[in-house]
């Protein structure tokens, strides 16, 4: 699939900074989201806000609390250069799941309640305006490699 790149949300990335969101310690989970949703950078700041939340039965029996992304850090890969990366996220090898959009956000506790903030999103299908799919397959998402989720570069 042709996955477009991450998109924080303006509460997102302030949060981010402020270190209200600490990506090593917080409980950071993925969920997917169907076409009829429309992404906003600033509608968008908690799990209230979203809605279209994938309800297909391969996704809801194993992801109704999101999928927990592990793996997820800040590197360095050259000086003055500084990137959020996390492995790719699996969502089943036989499953038949339809979605256009992945949201990431910090759970604050076991279950989601609708102030957990959301950190961002990604189009699954960039490019396109339909869900993509799986059907009895493997659904899996990787981030807009070799980009990780952002990369900052600093000047002076």
């Amino acid at each position: 699939m042709a996955v477009g790149a991450f998109t924080f949300t303006d509460q997102g990335m302030l949060s981010l900074l402020k270190g209200d969101i600490d990506v090593n310690a917080d409980t950071i989970v993925a969920i997917l989201v169907t076409t009829t949703h429309t992404p906003s950078v600033t509608a968008d700041s908690t799990y209230a806000n979203i809605t279209n939340i994938c309800a297909d039965a391969d996704y809801t029996a194993s992801f109704t609390n999101g999928l927990v992304i592990t793996g997820m850090d800040f590197t360095s890969p050259s000086s003055r250069n500084f990137r959020l990366d996390a492995p790719a996220m699996d969502f089943g090898n036989a499953v038949t799941i339809s979605a256009r959009y992945l949201y990431v956000l910090k759970r604050v506790g076991g279950t989601f309640t609708g102030t957990d903030p959301v950190l961002g999103y990604m189009d699954l299908n960039d490019g396109g305006s339909t869900n993509v799919s799986s059907t009895n397959g493997d659904f899996d998402v990787d981030w807009n490699d070799p980009n990780g989720l952002f990369t900052l570069a600093l000047t002076p």
